[in-house]
């Protein structure tokens, strides 16, 4: 035994043996400095924490490096449009899709003490990635309250009929506005980009009776909506008649001023003549007034010294 062991501690060392710490040194510096690469895709951004604390934002998409086992970071897509559900939950996407009702959170209370369902999606984009991380813990629990309280108080503030039917635009456009203005209050980072009113319905204890309104008040716009149409064929018939009449009467208007300036022209003419000769003007014009006075009878002439009387008949129209 003493022997073997003297053999062993005579046998040379092998020269490569030297190498091998340094290779390992060598091997565990690369793989630190690999591990230290990190990929930033293209609508991402990402913060850099080091030992928890913030040191820098990267906006830009690529390759980019860190301190390896000292950095950490946090990536977020600012591009990406999310979405919050209330009053139901989508279970499956796409041309089959299938939704779960959640109905605590779609019953509220409307302006006119009515109790309806509103089922609302918000549509959210990260846009302040520092805001988001560091400002607000649970950023999207903190959205998601405050969404809600948000849409029960506005469908509070409006009457049923508006929620439903009347008014969906504006009370989406004021949720939205209202939501905005608590969100940037919370310096949360986020910018709504759209609420919407899913599906508005009364509880199914009155669907009946809400049917029946629904009904009346299609029949109501039916039924204004043929009295316009009535209107727009009435009123135009109406202007056109208007307005005959009114040419006819500016005709009849132009026709009685020729008439009455054609009288003066000719009684100026009759004046002028009998201005130069008034006896026979005046005899002339008597005998054509007793000519149209006493039309189809004899005329006799008569002499005025009341001598013998020669005397010529002569037939209506024939006198000159």
């Amino acid at each position: 035994m003493n022997n073997v062991y003297d053999i062993k501690e005579k046998l040379p060392t092998p020269k490569w043996a030297k190498f091998i710490p340094p290779l390992v040194v060598l091997v565990v510096v690369v793989l630190l400095l690999t591990s230290g690469f990190y990929t930033v895709d293209s609508g991402e951004e990402a913060v850099v924490l080091r030992f928890g604390k913030h040191v820098e934002t990267v906006t830009t998409s690529g390759l980019k490096w860190k301190l390896p086992l000292i950095d950490s970071v946090e990536k977020v897509k600012v591009s990406e449009v999310k979405r919050l559900e209330f009053g139901f939950r989508t279970v499956k996407e796409g041309a089959d899709a299938q939704y779960r009702d959640v109905p605590a959170e779609a019953l509220m209370l409307t302006g006119d003490e009515n109790l309806i369902n509103v089922e609302t999606i918000v549509q959210y984009r990260i846009v302040d990635i520092e805001k988001f991380l560091f400002e607000v813990t649970l950023g999207e629990d903190a959205l998601r309250v405050a969404a809600e309280a948000t849409i029960r108080r506005v469908v509070a503030n409006h009457p049923m009929d508006a929620a439903l039917t009347e008014n969906k635009l504006s009370i989406q456009q004021e949720i939205k506005d209202d939501l905005q203005a608590i969100l940037d209050g919370y310096n949360l980072g986020i910018s709504v980009t759209a609420v919407q009113l899913q599906d508005v319905f009364p509880p199914s204890e009155v669907n009946d009776a809400f049917k029946d309104v629904a009904s009346a008040r299609e029949d109501r716009s039916s039924y204004i909506n043929q009295s316009e149409t009535y209107a727009n064929e009435i009123i135009p018939k109406a202007r056109g008649n208007a307005a005959e009449a009114i040419n006819k009467a500016a005709a009849f208007k132009e026709q009685r001023i020729a008439e009455a300036q054609g009288d003066v022209a000719m009684f100026n003419s009759i004046l002028v003549e009998y201005r130069q000769g008034k006896g026979v003007t005046r005899t002339r014009l008597y005998l054509e007034m007793m000519e149209d006075i006493l039309p189809g009878i004899q005329v006799y002439i008569v002499n005025e010294d009341g001598s013998t009387v020669k005397w010529l008949p002569l037939q209506g129209g024939d006198i000159n």
